[in-house]
């Protein structure tokens, strides 16, 4: 644990150290004032949305020959409203749109906020699905059904988080959160790094009895794997006709992966502990005005939970969104309510973390 802690600040003091040194002015400038004729921002307006998400989770196994099967929750589509304000977004999903009896009942819980500021971002999961069918169906199937498991939970917690090197003149939020328009097309270098505790368990061995051959770790039940790492990507925003864009970033992670496998006798656990490289990036395209956002966008993330029986299992999440969003310029009497207090709430959260990062520096 000491160990994962010293990964941990040495990777948080490289990247607020790099962040202000002479080299990196040739990647661009994050001085935290923006260059206007490039971002125009209403992060003092609310930004008020719907959207329709669709989202496709579960974990792989890969067995012997490159045989592979995956397990994957029954509750993908839903209609979501939420709200951002200044780097706060908060938003709500309910599963309205019915799921395929075929595939069994999943009990969820999925929390995943996100902070975009001008400097950085971060994202956060908190995860828990418990009920699963196994895809693709020719796999194996029983009376030409899926193949379910009730039992069977997957959790994901963890984060990660980017400096913007370049946020004088690249925004993230234009994009992903609607509370800025990037005027002019400009791209920027993304350093940070990510720490995730991942775990699937069931009541039995996760590989079907039927199929077990293909797969050595076939008396597994639960694998479990934390992981932490510096990163390293780049996004870069498209602006034609001042009004349209297409955003695109892609992030790689080198992390340091400490997992144990459960099995059955014959087999024993087995601790396991290596490196490995995780890829994710976020699409977007649609239309930006000072009143109006409306986009298409798809983030993919994946962790690895590494076996010492056969390759790793590979924890996985797509998201994919439309979204009709709209800036409102709250009364005078919501910011007296409501707002002033935030702004009080978030100037103290923001103090804290300067003093912190600061201190750690020194």
């Amino acid at each position: 644990m000491k160990y994962i802690g010293f990964l941990f600040i040495l990777t948080i003091i490289v990247m607020h150290v790099g962040a202000q040194s002479a080299p990196w002015k040739y990647l661009g400038k994050s001085t935290g004032n923006m260059d206007s004729t490039y971002i125009s921002t209403y992060e003092r307006l609310v930004t008020a949305r719907v959207y329709y998400s669709r989202t496709n989770t579960g974990v792989r196994f890969t067995g012997a020959d490159n045989h592979t099967f995956s397990y994957m929750p029954n509750n993908s589509k839903a209609l979501g409203i939420g709200v951002s304000y200044r780097y706060v977004t908060v938003n709500i999903a309910l599963g309205l749109l019915g799921r395929d009896p075929t595939k069994g009942r999943t009990h969820s819980f999925s929390l995943q906020p996100s902070l975009y500021k001008h400097q950085w971002m971060y994202d956060f999961v908190i995860q828990h699905y418990e009920g699963m069918y196994l895809t693709p169906q020719n796999v194996y199937s029983m009376s030409n059904s899926f193949y379910l498991r009730p039992d069977i939970a997957t959790t994901l917690v963890g984060m990660d988080f980017w400096r913007i090197m370049n946020s004088d003149k690249f925004s993230y939020r234009a994009a992903m959160t609607q509370n800025d328009w990037q005027l002019k097309s400009a791209g920027s270098l993304l350093l940070g790094g990510e720490a995730h505790f991942g775990n699937i368990a069931g009541d039995s061995a996760l590989t079907p009895q039927a199929i077990a051959t293909d797969f050595p770790q076939n008396q597994v039940y639960r694998a479990t794997s934390f992981y932490i790492g510096p990163g390293i990507g780049y996004a870069y925003n498209f602006v034609f006709k001042k009004n349209f864009y297409v955003s695109a970033g892609i992030t790689e992670n080198f992390d340091f992966i400490f997992g144990k496998e459960y099995a059955r006798a014959p087999a024993v656990d087995k601790n396991v502990a290596t490196i490995s490289f995780n890829l994710n990036y976020r699409l977007a395209v649609g239309f930006n005005d000072k009143n109006w956002n409306i986009s298409a966008s798809m983030y993919n993330s994946s962790q690895t939970l590494k076996s010492y029986y056969s390759q790793d299992y590979r924890q996985f999440s797509q998201n994919y969104r439309i979204t009709i969003a709209r800036r409102i310029n709250p009364g005078h009497k919501t910011r007296k309510i409501f707002l002033n207090d935030l702004d009080k709430g978030l100037n103290g959260v923001q103090d804290k973390v300067n003093k912190t990062v600061n201190g750690i520096v020194k």
